[in-house]
């Protein structure tokens, strides 16, 4: 909340002396409370240095802190032969609570000191109106005197609009208009996986009063709650980093959400939230038996009939409570106890987007491989890179090699889930990066070709 405002300047027989403050007595005590033990936000006496500094440092913001306040300025030096001494020194300053975040406030300090700054440049507004007949400073008898001049009515309008409303619109005359908003800073966009599933929970404008950018042209229609971003990206035939940049900045805006994959392996459990009514009571119950040990295959087995009673779709179900808040996703991860097999998994990972096994060195075998995929998703699919025309020479396999291409998948798909064994890695990433289902990703985890595996939920 915005304690006050106060005008303040430095004049030549006075020296730095506040002209307008808003609240009267803010800074400096009406007179009327001058005998009287009303203490003031901050001690005029103890921070008028500060307020008016040496020319040298004019023209810069500034912070200080004093009797459990913040007053934030922008002290303003103008140098013409027209003022006495050839210099006006002001500055408009805000007074805050210490504590408060003072990051929305310091754009709104530095436009109304410009503002003001060039009200005196082109009307010499501020020098004409210490000149007008009943003027008051602050501090004397009959201030204010409302009817003199417009500083006081400025400040006025915005103490009370930015404090009721966040944002203000003051017309001076028909030149000299003073728009200022509070804009409160936003947490980061959150990071999107090539697994999250994103959905849209408000309608996007039409592209005929807004700009749609290539990349959300091509993705729109994919949005749809159930395709992860990954198959969004294939569907569409956009580049994963642009369509994670894309729904980003939608999740970013409120207009998106991010849900987990759906599948009827997964584990949901209620929050601290769940206690809030949302649906029909004699659900509760049933929502309560969601448990980090209880999988939704499980659950929709146990509830078959009350959830066709009261006709409810699973997912929806899950979709509603995801969004609102009162159930979460349990994730499961994997773990190799293997010492060599956790040393592999750190060597292999180049960076905290690439896939673990991506910078693993390449044998003869693994560069054929390599090589037919290529082609094999080129052919599948339009859009991509087309792959090269051979392979080089000296990674052609061998005429009479006896292994089977069925084989060779296999252990590749082996080693490339060998990367996900550290811990950090939950099986929806696994599943989507290998295309196998969880059932298929448990069984082969626990096939014994990995060492002992720990799969743990979190």
């Amino acid at each position: 909340m915005l304690k006050a405002v106060f005008y303040a300047r430095f004049h030549p027989e006075r020296g730095p002396a506040i002209v307008h403050q808003y609240p009267n007595g803010s800074i400096i005590a009406a007179l009327a409370d001058q005998d009287d033990s009303r203490q003031t936000l901050v001690s005029w006496s103890d921070v008028s240095a500060y307020i008016i500094p040496p020319y040298e440092v004019c023209n810069r913001p500034f912070s200080i802190c004093a009797d459990g306040h913040r007053v934030l300025g922008f002290p303003i030096s103008l140098e013409d032969p027209k003022y006495e001494r050839n210099r006006f020194t002001f500055n408009v300053c805000f007074v805050l609570d210490e504590e408060l975040d003072t990051r929305p406030w310091l754009g709104i300090v530095n436009k109304t000191a410009t503002f003001v700054q060039a009200l005196e440049e082109e009307d010499g507004l501020l020098q004409t109106e210490e000149d007008l007949p009943g003027l008051r400073w602050a501090g004397e008898e009959g201030y204010p005197a409302e009817s003199t001049g417009v500083v006081y009515k400025l400040l006025k309008s915005i103490v009370e609009d930015l404090n009721a409303y966040e944002e203000t619109c003051i017309r001076l005359n028909s030149y000299h208009v003073l728009n200022l908003r509070l804009v409160h800073p936003q947490p980061p966009p959150p990071k999107v996986q090539a697994w999250d599933v994103p959905l849209l929970i408000r309608d996007l404008p039409s592209p005929e009063h807004w700009t749609w950018d290539l990349t959300l042209q091509r993705i729109h229609s994919y949005l749809d709650g159930v395709n992860p971003i990954q198959r969004i990206a294939e569907l569409a035939d956009v580049e994963l980093k642009l369509v994670k940049r894309a729904v980003r900045e939608l999740v970013h805006h409120d207009r998106a959400f991010l849900l987990d994959l759906f599948h009827f392996q997964a584990i949901y459990t209620p929050t601290r939230d769940f206690a809030c009514p949302f649906f029909n009571p004699s659900l509760t119950p049933h929502n309560l038996s969601l448990s980090p040990s209880t999988p939704l295959h499980s659950f929709v087995q146990t509830h078959y009939t009350a959830l066709l009673a009261h006709r409810i779709d699973i997912r929806r179900f899950i979709t509603f409570g995801t969004t609102k808040g009162f159930l979460r996703r349990v994730h499961r991860y994997a773990l190799a106890l293997d010492n060599n097999l956790g040393l592999r998994s750190e060597t292999s990972r180049t960076g905290e987007d690439s896939s673990p096994a991506k910078s693993k060195s390449k044998s003869n075998e693994d560069a054929v491989r390599e090589f037919e995929r290529a082609w094999k998703r080129a052919a599948m699919s339009s859009g991509w890179a087309t792959p090269p025309a051979e392979p080089p020479p000296m990674m052609v396999r061998a005429a009479g090699e006896g292994r089977g291409v069925g084989a060779d998948e296999e252990e590749e798909v082996d080693e490339s889930l060998r990367g996900f064994l550290d811990g950090r890695h939950c099986l929806d990433e696994m599943r989507l990066a290998l295309r196998v289902s969880e059932r298929e990703l448990v069984e082969r985890l626990g096939s014994g070709r990995f060492g002992e595996v720990l799969i743990f939920n979190k």
